[in-house]
């Protein structure tokens, strides 16, 4: 998912100044020894509920710094999902909406999380196709 998310991303969907100058967030941080900054992925839902775990849809890539400091304070969580629901456009915006509130988790069987791993490794593959 992370790999598939950079590549739809860019980068730290924070990364912009506009952004980090209207907000007031600081620029992107967390560097690896050689300098290369750390992205992660970033579950938009729980990754408790499994309805939404492997929807690409739902996820976007942080830079280590925005990452931990969504995770700050409930005032930086309220700040991130009202800045993220303008970033990710109305339509995943609206999917998000939607499965917020959905806490029904369903059993899934190796074989279950198998098929979704091999649905991510095609969309990977698509991805850097395109």
């Amino acid at each position: 998912m992370r790999a598939i998310a950079i590549l739809r991303d860019g980068g730290c969907v924070l990364r912009f100044s506009e952004i980090q100058m209207e907000y007031g967030i600081k620029e992107c941080s967390g560097w690896r020894q050689d300098g290369e900054l750390i992205l992660q992925y970033d579950h938009l839902k729980s990754r408790q509920f499994n309805v939404s775990f492997a929807d690409i849809r739902l996820g976007v890539i942080l830079c280590k710094g925005h990452h931990g400091w969504k995770h700050f304070t409930d005032a930086n969580k309220k700040l991130y999902d009202r800045i993220l629901t303008k970033i990710v456009g109305p339509e995943r915006a609206a999917l998000w909406e939607r499965v917020e509130n959905y806490r029904k988790t369903y059993l899934m069987t190796l074989w279950d999380w198998q098929k979704v791993e091999m649905a991510l490794k095609q969309e990977l593959v698509a991805q850097r196709a395109a």
